[in-house]
C-alpha cells in the first residue's frame, strides 16, 4: 500500500511539472476583445503579437506579464481569459449620469438651495463644444469627446472605462486643435480627474487644471473661449441658474428689514461709509424718534470692529433715544437686560452683528471707466468709499422673539440690569441709500428748479423741483410725510403754465415711485402717468427738455448709486448673517418653502431642519395674509432621540409658560436652535423692476424657451421672503 501511495504522489508531481512546462511555453494566440466588451479596445503588442484589449484587460495582462518577466505564455493567456470571464459574469458597477433637472425646483420634497456666496459670476465662459481628444493615463490610451470646455476644465464622454478614478492625473491631446500649427501646445495638456460617472455603455468625467500650471495653454484657451463666447455655445443651464440666483439675491436685499452699515477701520470720524435701507428697513421703528426721524446715533459704531455680536436695548428718555450695549457672551447681563426690557414697554431689543468685509471692485471695473466720463470727482469718491470698507454691521429688531420670555431664576438686586451712562455716536452719519443694482432711468435727468404745486391728500404744497426728466420729477417737502409708493398725485406746473397756453399743466397725473426721509425732509421721486395724459402734454415735456438740454446740467447720481449697489449687493449676499427663505407655490398651487440661500450660515444647520419647516408654511402664510404686511416672530426648533424635528413659533406659544416649557425641553436635546424670523410679502413689481435681468432672460428665451418659461413660473410663484437670524445664544442665556 505504501508503494502504491508513493507511486501516486510521483505521478501527481510529474503531471504538475508537465503542466508548469506547458503554461510556461510561449503562446501564439491573439486576444481580440473587439465587439465582446463595452469598453474601447486599443492595439497592444506583447509576445510578438498584436492584441486588442480594453483598459481593464490590458491592466490585467500587464500585471500577469510582470509576474512572468514580460513573457507572453500560455499561462498568461489562460489566466487573463479566466479573469475576464469571471469579471464578465459580475454586474457592472455603475454610477449613472445625473438626470437633467429643471433649473429651479418647485417641490416641498426638493428644496432649492441658492448659493449666494458662490454666485456663478464666471470669469471663464463654459463653451458647449464637441471635439475628439486622446486621454492617456500612463501607457493606457482612451479616445473621448468633449461635451463642454472652459480654460480650467473640460467635461468628456467616452466608451465605458473601468480604471478611471477621481484624482487620477491624465494627459489630454486635443487632436483637432493641434491641426493648427499655432496650437501644438494643445497636444499635451495636464489634467486631474475631478469626477467620474458611469452607465452601462459610457463613462462621463470632469477634468480640471490650474490656470497657472501653464500660462501659454491658459492664454490659448482664454482666447479660444472668447471667440466662441456666444449663446449658441454657452452652457445655458449655468447661465440661467446664475441669472435666477441674482433674482433671488435682489429680492432678498430689496425686502431686507435690517439696516446695513458699511464701516471703515481706517477713519474713526468717518467710520460709517455707507448706510443701506430697503423700503422695509425704512420703517425701522426701534430707532424712530417722536418726530419720525431715525436716530442712528444710538448704535455703538466705535465698538463694532472688535466685537461680532451685541445685544442693544434701545429705549426713550426725555424725548431722546438711549441704548445699552451688551456683548452676547455676557450671559448674566443678557438675561437681566431682557427682563428689564420686558418691564419697559417702549424698549426695543436689537441684535447687532458685525462681519469683516472687503468689496470686489472688479465687478464694476469697466463701468468705472464710463462713470469717469460722466464725473471724475464722483467716480473717485465712489472708489474711495468702497475701497475703505472693512466691515459690515447688520442691525435686527428681535423684540418680537424676546416677548413672553421667562428667566430661569428671578433676577435679584445683586445683578439686576441698570442701563449704563449713554454716550451717543458723534461721528459723521451719511444719508441712507437703497441697494438698487439696476435703476431704470428711462430718460436723462436734469437739474431743473421750476415752481410746481403738489396736490396730496386734499392738501396743496407750493414747491420747487429738484430735477426733471421727460417723464419724471423729483421734489422735497419740509417735514415728515408718511406716503406709500404707488400713490397717485397731481402736479400743477405753475411757472411753465404761465409761459404757454397751448396745453393745460394744472393737473398733470403722477405716481409716487420713491419716498425718502432724512433730516426733517421728505423726498419724492414721481413718474408721470403718460397713458392718462393727453398726447399734447407728453409732447410738451419732450420738446421743453429737448429745446434746453444743451444748457442743462445732468443729474447722473443714479448711475453711481447703481454701480455702488452692484458691489454691495454681491458682498452682502456672501456674508450676511441671516438665512434667506423663499416661500412660493408648487405646481399644484400649494404653498411651500421653495428655496433657501445656501451659504456659510445656512450650512451650519442640518438639512432635515429646513424640510421640517415645510409643516409651518400654511400657518405662516395665514398670519402674513392677516397682517397684510411683514410679520416678525420667534421660531423654536429641537430634534428628539429619533432624529425627528419639532418646531413651534410665537403663534403657537402665546403664553410665557408655554414658551418656557418648549424651550426648556429643547435645551435638554442634543440639537436645538432658536431663531428670530421676519417674513415679508413679495410684490410683483419687484420682479418687474429688474429690467436688466429681464432683458437677459428675453435674449436666452430664443435658445431655451422652455427653461426660461420654467424660471419665470417659479419666480412669479414666490409670495414671501423670510429673514432668519439665529438667537440661540440669547434665549439660552435667559432660560438657563
Amino acid at each position: 500500500m505504501a508503494d502504491l501511495a508513493d507511486s501516486k504522489q510521483r505521478n501527481i508531481a510529474f503531471l504538475r511539472r508537465l503542466e508548469q512546462q506547458r503554461l510556461q511555453k510561449p503562446c501564439t494566440k491573439i486576444i481580440d476583445l473587439r465587439g465582446k466588451v463595452v469598453g474601447e479596445c486599443q492595439a497592444y503588442s506583447f509576445g510578438g503579437l498584436t492584441h486588442y484589449l480594453d483598459d481593464r484587460a490590458y491592466l490585467l495582462a500587464k500585471q500577469l506579464l510582470d509576474r512572468c518577466n514580460g513573457r507572453y505564455t500560455i499561462g498568461v493567456n489562460e489566466a487573463l481569459l479566466k479573469a475576464l470571464k469571471s469579471l464578465a459574469g459580475q454586474p457592472l458597477e455603475t454610477h449613472h449620469k445625473s438626470e437633467s433637472k429643471p433649473i429651479l425646483l418647485r417641490d416641498k420634497d426638493s428644496i432649492q438651495f441658492i448659493a449666494f456666496d458662490t454666485l456663478l459670476a464666471r470669469k471663464e465662459p463654459r463653451i458647449y463644444y464637441t471635439t475628439a481628444i486622446e486621454l492617456r493615463i500612463s501607457d493606457v490610451l482612451y479616445h473621448a469627446s468633449t461635451v463642454d470646455i472652459t480654460t480650467s476644465s473640460i467635461r468628456i464622454v467616452m466608451k465605458r472605462a473601468f480604471t478611471l478614478s477621481q484624482d487620477d492625473s491624465v494627459t489630454v491631446n486635443f487632436t483637432e486643435f493641434c491641426a493648427d500649427p499655432s496650437a501644438q501646445q494643445m497636444a499635451r495638456v495636464n489634467y486631474s480627474i475631478f469626477r467620474v460617472e458611469q452607465d452601462d455603455l459610457h463613462s462621463y468625467a470632469i477634468l480640471v487644471r490650474q490656470r497657472d500650471d501653464d500660462s501659454v495653454i491658459t492664454q490659448w484657451l482664454d482666447n479660444w473661449s472668447q471667440q466662441h463666447n456666444t449663446l449658441e455655445h454657452l452652457d445655458l443651464d449655468d447661465l440661467l441658474l446664475n441669472l435666477a440666483s441674482h433674482y433671488y439675491l435682489r429680492l432678498f436685499t430689496a425686502t431686507l428689514t435690517s439696516p446695513l452699515f458699511w464701516l471703515s477701520d481706517t477713519n474713526a470720524k468717518d467710520r460709517i461709509q455707507i448706510i443701506n435701507l430697503s423700503n422695509s428697513a425704512k420703517k425701522f421703528d426701534a430707532l424712530r424718534l417722536a418726530n419720525h426721524a431715525i436716530d442712528f446715533s444710538v448704535v455703538p459704531f466705535d465698538r463694532l470692529l472688535n466685537q461680532q455680536r451685541f445685544l442693544l436695548i434701545v429705549y426713550p428718555e426725555d424725548n431722546h433715544l438711549k441704548s445699552a450695549v451688551i456683548p452676547t457672551e455676557n450671559k448674566t447681563k443678557i438675561a437681566d437686560a431682557l427682563v428689564w426690557s420686558s418691564q419697559h414697554k417702549q424698549a426695543y431689543v436689537l441684535l447687532l452683528q458685525t462681519q469683516a468685509s472687503k468689496v470686489n471692485l472688479g465687478l464694476i471695473e469697466s463701468e468705472l471707466d464710463q462713470l469717469k466720463d460722466l464725473n471724475t470727482d464722483s467716480t473717485d469718491a465712489l472708489v474711495d468709499r468702497l475701497s475703505a470698507i472693512s466691515h459690515l454691521a447688520v442691525l435686527t429688531d428681535i423684540s418680537a422673539s424676546c416677548q413672553n420670555s421667562m428667566p430661569a431664576v428671578n433676577t435679584t438686586e445683586d445683578h439686576s440690569f441698570v442701563p449704563p451712562d449713554f454716550v451717543p455716536w458723534q461721528g459723521h452719519i451719511p444719508k441712507p441709500s437703497p441697494i438698487c443694482p439696476y435703476i431704470n432711468s428711462k430718460h436723462p435727468r436734469y437739474f431743473i428748479k421750476t415752481a410746481i404745486t403738489l396736490n396730496l391728500n386734499n392738501t396743496s404744497f407750493d414747491l420747487l423741483t429738484n430735477d426733471v426728466s421727460i417723464t419724471g420729477v423729483s421734489l422735497s417737502l419740509n417735514g415728515y410725510f408718511d406716503i406709500e409708493p404707488e400713490t397717485n398725485v397731481n402736479l400743477n406746473f405753475t411757472r411753465w403754465q404761465s409761459q404757454t397756453k397751448a396745453v393745460k399743466l394744472n393737473a398733470v397725473p403722477y405716481t409716487i415711485k420713491r419716498v425718502d426721509h432724512w433730516q426733517g425732509t421728505t423726498t419724492l421721486g414721481l413718474e408721470r402717468n403718460i397713458n392718462a395724459c393727453a398726447e399734447s402734454i407728453n409732447r410738451f415735456f419732450i420738446a421743453a427738455i429737448d429745446r434746453n438740454k444743451t444748457q442743462l446740467a445732468h443729474n447722473d447720481q443714479s448711475y453711481f448709486v447703481s454701480q455702488q449697489s452692484r458691489v454691495l449687493n454681491d458682498t452682502a449676499g456672501k456674508i450676511l448673517s441671516a438665512v434667506p427663505l423663499y416661500f412660493g407655490m408648487d405646481a399644484n398651487n400649494k404653498r411651500i418653502l421653495q428655496a433657501i440661500a445656501a451659504n456659510s450660515v445656512s450650512d451650519k444647520y442640518p438639512t432635515e431642519l429646513w424640510y421640517a419647516l415645510q409643516q409651518l408654511v400654511t400657518v405662516l402664510s395665514e398670519q402674513l395674509k392677516l397682517a397684510d404686511n411683514r410679520i416678525q416672530f420667534g421660531l423654536y426648533c429641537h430634534s428628539d432621540n429619533s432624529g425627528n424635528w419639532h418646531l413651534a413659533t410665537d403663534y403657537h406659544l402665546t403664553k410665557p409658560p408655554q414658551k418656557a416649557v418648549f424651550i426648556n425641553r429643547a435645551l435638554h436635546c442634543q440639537q436645538f436652535y432658536f431663531f428670530h424670523c421676519s417674513l415679508s410679502p413679495i410684490k410683483s413689481v419687484l420682479l418687474e423692476q429688474q429690467d436688466d435681468l429681464n432683458q437677459q432672460l428675453v435674449k436666452i428665451r430664443h435658445h431655451s424657451s422652455h427653461k426660461v418659461k420654467q424660471i419665470r413660473e417659479v419666480l412669479t410663484s414666490l409670495f414671501a421672503i423670510g429673514e432668519l437670524n439665529d438667537i440661540t445664544d440669547i434665549l439660552t442665556a435667559v432660560y438657563h
